[in-house]
């Protein structure tokens, strides 16, 4: 389950971009919002490439969140909370490749329209909603860190910018002892027909809701788990858009032959 493990490196290199972005951390800075969406408003016709399969990960950080208080219940105490500390984080990634591997297919089964390509559809809307033509191009989960992501085996489509999207969706819970809750992130690369980067970012939405004190619970609950997670990548379609974009006002309606879907088997 190769996928586990690229969703958990995807996540902790969000976690430290997230850590970096508090500390005022910054690397080469971004063109004015002004100038990068004078660069980026001309484009007429995009080509969203996006990981069609939906790869959900079930992840927690081991150990438990009482083991600051081991030493109220004395010697024994600590030496049993230690034992519980070191013994989950030795089994963490295969208790993660475990369960997202049994919470994917549950998911799967309930025959619900996959995550990754509603996203898709609903961030293409919106680019239609506001002019332009939109080519959906389904793919593997694209690799590398977001200023280098490439999708295994696409080629773009001459005549049209490229807009690369890597979806990830979450439940996860910061110790074995506390809830699992959802969290989604869309990492987001808008490139011009030269593939030059005009704009990328990341987006991430954590939700409180729906919450589950245990990985059982949140297994035998999977169409409101998925839909956490929906509602989740629902609120990211608009702040996706307007990074690139800006607000342009009330969306402008496009044409009913914008919208094409390809195969990424077909190239």
């Amino acid at each position: 389950m190769a996928y586990v493990h690229a969703s958990v490196r995807t996540l902790v290199s969000l976690l430290i971009s997230a850590a970096l972005l508090a500390g005022c951390a910054t690397s080469a800075p971004e063109p004015a919002p002004q100038v990068r969406h004078d660069a980026t408003r001309s484009i007429t016709k995009i080509e969203l490439v996006y990981n069609e399969p939906d790869q959900l990960s079930v992840m927690d950080g081991g150990g438990s969140a009482i083991m600051g208080w081991a030493g109220v219940f004395g010697p024994v105490g600590t030496l049993v909370a230690l034992g519980v500390e070191v013994g989950t984080r030795m089994t963490l990634a295969s208790r993660i490749e475990r369960r997202s591997k049994e919470f994917t297919a549950v998911v799967k089964s309930s025959g619900a329209m996959p995550l990754n390509r509603q996203f898709a559809e609903q961030l293409a809307a919106r680019l239609r909603a506001g002019g332009r033509e939109v080519k959906l191009t389904p793919a593997a989960r694209m690799d590398g860190e977001l200023a280098q992501m490439k999708a295994p085996g696409f080629e773009p489509t001459p005549g049209y910018s490229t807009l690369l999207v890597r979806v990830t969706t979450t439940y996860g819970a910061p110790d074995m002892t506390s809830s699992f809750k959802p969290f989604v992130a869309i990492e987001q690369s808008l490139r011009d027909e030269q593939q030059a980067v005009l704009h990328q970012t990341t987006h991430t939405s954590d939700l409180e809701e729906p919450a589950y004190l245990a990985y059982d619970g949140l297994l035998q609950d999977p169409a409101r788990a998925q839909d956490g997670l929906r509602q989740g990548l629902a609120r990211i379609v608009q702040p996706a858009y307007a990074g690139m974009f800006g607000e342009d006002g009330p969306p402008r309606l496009a044409g009913s032959e914008t919208t094409r879907t390809a195969s990424f088997h077909a190239r």
